[in-house]
């Protein structure tokens, strides 16, 4: 502590006294709530899907893929490489804006999502209990232990078909405009000149 105080003995920087032990204590303090916050989680371990479910749901490296076939179906994609210790999967899904998911299929009462082996394999689930909304999937797989872990999910929005044909009508439109204004820029442009052959500088 020799030159850490003035002469009237203020210390010049206190928040430089480093306590190994209150480091030690809050290091175990926030070890303890992981695991607390782990254990409320059903079991289901820390993963890419909790560490940035934003990015998760729109499907940014998370390799599940959909497709919406219908207002009522919606089909879903997923590849493995790597499934040693794997039994198979879940397939989950959970409104937009809420935040519990509910099983929709397993291994073990559907065949298909059951491991393809070690090597991992393609899997295909198709989701015909779905309606108009905005929906997230989860993918989980569960290993011979029953650990259950999250490996992808997407967020899907379905329209209604009359939405649909809106939307269309409405790109159809802005497209239209575009078209027209290029036209019209092209016929209008003072710079351009009619002689034949001539360059535009």
């Amino acid at each position: 502590m020799r030159g850490m105080r003035s002469s009237s003995g203020v210390e010049f920087a206190p928040w430089m006294k480093v306590d190994p032990e209150a480091i030690a204590k809050a290091k175990a303090e926030r070890e303890a709530r992981k695991a607390r916050q782990q254990a409320s989680q059903g079991g289901l371990r820390a993963d890419a899907m909790l560490i940035d479910p934003q990015a998760a749901e729109l499907g940014a490296g998370g390799g599940l893929k959909s497709k919406v076939l219908s207002e009522e179906e919606v089909e879903l994609r997923w590849d493995t490489q790597d499934e040693v210790g794997n039994a198979g999967f879940v397939v989950q899904r959970r409104k937009g804006g809420s935040e519990n998911f509910e099983d929709l299929a397993t291994y073990e009462g559907f065949s298909p999502l059951r491991t393809k082996g070690p090597g991992g394999g393609s899997y295909v689930y198709l989701d015909d209990s779905v309606n108009v909304g905005t929906w997230v999937y989860r993918i989980l797989d569960c290993d011979t232990s029953g650990q259950r872990s999250a490996v992808c999910q997407k967020l899907v929005e379905i329209e209604s078909e009359a939405e649909g044909k809106q939307t269309l009508l409405v790109g159809v439109g802005i497209a239209g405009i575009a078209i027209a204004l290029f036209v019209a820029g092209a016929l209008y442009d003072p710079i351009q000149t009619t002689a034949t052959g001539a360059k535009i500088f």
